[in-house]
């Protein structure tokens, strides 16, 4: 990974915005609702995390976390995404390579989840390969911007 390439993604990253498409190109609503929220963070030693989420979950009626109903937890575990692990970059093929070691999701964990990536105007584009959301595959473009 050369030092120029990573120094592109070192630094916390701020959801924008996201969209996603079926296999035929169709949108259809992202996971992560109209309004998303987000924070994706690299380092220079190549650690990553990411946390997605709708925004305005709803909250539980008490603060703990083991209370909430079947239907409460559900919709918080389907309204959030996090994972952790390390990165590499492959630049010939534009390719943000996450290998997670732990996740929300447990099926991610221990896999590499391949991002393409480019860089717009100060921005960082990452484009999903197709991934099965609600029993279809679909593909994701998430925009990031540099936290202030």
């Amino acid at each position: 990974m050369s030092d120029h390439r990573i120094n592109d993604f070192v630094g916390t990253w701020h959801l924008v915005s996201t969209q996603f498409r079926t296999e035929d190109g169709s949108p259809i609503e992202s996971p992560y609702g109209s309004a998303p929220q987000g924070m994706l963070i690299y380092d220079a030693h190549g650690n990553m995390a990411a946390q997605l989420a709708q925004g305005h979950r709803r909250p539980f009626p008490t603060a703990d976390r083991k209370a909430g109903s079947n239907e409460e937890t559900r919709a918080a575990f389907e309204s959030y995404q996090a994972y952790c692990g390390r990165y590499e970059i492959d630049e010939q093929a534009q390719v943000v390579i996450h290998t997670v070691t732990q996740a929300l999701l447990p099926n991610w964990a221990g896999t590499e989840q391949r991002r393409h990536y480019t860089f717009r105007e100060g921005k960082l584009i990452l484009r999903t390969p197709p991934m099965m959301i609600g029993g279809r595959a679909v593909t994701g473009e998430l925009v990031w911007e540099p936290a202030d």
